[in-house]
């Protein structure tokens, strides 16, 4: 599968999906931060045709926090073009395969109010909405917190 580690070099093309969907705004030292941090799982999902060849494009990643019993996903993308091919869904399973759902793991998440593509990626996932933050973001749009327990 060409789901791998986050590593330094990729944050160049991590940022260009990040800036061309603006959804975020987060810096390469940010980035840095969580791949250097022991509790997270940076993943990159590469070209498949591609794979394993020198430079391959970054068409996805995702940004965990595996926590133990309680744990979070912090960031998933996949660039414009990639969209609703598959991707989101390897690079989510590349964080939720670490977890013991049996053993009483949970992971949660936040998603815009009005991001209805998102969040029917994550209930068809099985996520389901538990409470809400009102006027959570910059913009005044509330956040709508999301966890997976099985």
């Amino acid at each position: 599968m060409p789901v791998r580690e986050m590593k330094v070099d990729d944050l160049p093309q991590v940022l260009e999906i990040q800036k061309a969907l603006a959804f975020q705004d987060w810096n390469e030292r940010q980035f840095c931060a969580e791949i250097a941090a022991g509790y997270a799982l940076c993943v990159v999902y590469e070209d498949a045709a591609q794979f394993n060849t020198f430079n391959a494009p970054i068409l996805g990643y995702a940004i965990f926090h595996l926590m133990g019993p309680d744990s979070e996903l912090l960031s998933i993308a996949t660039s414009a073009a990639h969209q609703r091919s598959g991707i989101g869904t390897a690079l989510l399973d590349a964080g939720l395969s670490r977890l013991d759902f049996a053993g009483g793991d949970r992971i949660f998440l936040e998603v815009r109010e009005g991001n209805a593509k998102a969040r029917r990626f994550y209930e068809k996932h099985g996520f389901e909405p538990y409470a809400e933050r009102k006027k959570y973001y910059a913009d005044g749009e509330n956040a709508i917190l999301y966890q997976k327990t099985k």
